[in-house]
């Protein structure tokens, strides 16, 4: 079964019909569609700007790194590597330091 695509402006004219008369259910039950659909687009209506609404459903902007974006990761990147490997130092020291006062411990 193929699935059936509705316009944009067919989508604004059954939420706005269904706001009008306050029962969303009813609209959709009268131009035969599923009521859980027509909620949905008027969820969609009400979240999105029209603008950035397509005829069949919404197109999210796709996220495009730039050069400035890759020198942020990088810059943060380097400063948990070197936050590590202090950390790692520092549990190495203590290790060693407990080995030394208490031999009776075997730390692994």
């Amino acid at each position: 079964m193929k699935k059936k695509q509705y316009d944009l402006n067919f989508k604004k004219m059954v939420v706005a019909k269904g706001k009008e008369i306050g029962n969303m259910t009813a609209v959709a039950r009268q131009h035969e569609l599923d009521p859980k659909m027509v909620l949905r687009w008027a969820r969609e209506l009400n979240r999105k700007d029209l603008d950035q609404l397509e005829g069949t459903s919404i197109k999210q902007a796709k996220f495009i790194p730039t050069a400035e974006d890759y020198a942020q990761l990088q810059k943060e990147n380097e400063k948990l590597k070197k936050l590590y490997a202090e950390q790692a130092l520092e549990r190495d020291i203590l290790k060693d330091l407990l080995k030394k006062t208490n031999p009776h411990l075997r730390i692994k």
